[in-house]
């Protein structure tokens, strides 16, 4: 399978769904399409966001959950994820404000990988994907179990709003 055609599947998984059905006043809730940013990162985010991390310029680290900046900020980029692939044009914001800047500071030589980074282990030339380990047994639960879905503007919890609004 070529890059093109495995990005091609990758994107095809993500935006599965049913098939549109005419608006009613009670629309159906979306629901998360990963249990967590773990199947979030080792299921998506590594395939389409190849990098070269040379231990230079970039650092990546397999076991990016250890740290608890990258877990915070993976955490945050994957629930905007959730949220903005629901909308048809969503996708071009979430790569532009949250992605690039998130990624940028995680691979950067001031981000929190530099001093963990193990070349054997985290190396990538940007052909294949970023590295990413197997995490610890029930380190990361299933959120969709929990009944949770991404936020939508139907229930009032745009995420973009709720950043502008002052906290109580």
């Amino acid at each position: 399978m070529g890059l093109g055609e495995e990005t091609a599947n990758l994107l095809d998984a993500a935006f599965e769904g049913p098939e549109p059905q005419e608006e009613t006043p009670e629309a159906p809730e979306a629901r998360l399409v990963y249990a967590n940013v773990y199947e979030f990162v080792s299921q998506w985010l590594r395939f389409m966001y190849r990098r070269n991390v040379n231990g230079k310029s970039a650092y990546w680290n397999a076991t990016w959950w250890n740290s608890q900046e990258a877990e915070s900020r993976l955490t945050e980029l994957w629930r905007t994820w959730e949220y903005y692939r629901q909308d048809p044009i969503g996708m071009a914001f979430w790569w532009r404000d949250f992605c690039d800047p998130t990624m940028s500071i995680l691979l950067s030589e001031d981000g929190p990988f530099k001093a963990t980074w193990d070349e054997d282990r985290d190396r990538s030339n940007g052909k294949e994907p970023l590295a990413c380990a197997p995490a610890p047994e029930g380190m990361f639960r299933d959120e969709r179990a929990d009944g949770r879905m991404p936020p939508t503007k139907l229930t009032g919890t745009d995420p973009v709003e709720a950043r502008s609004r002052p906290l109580s």
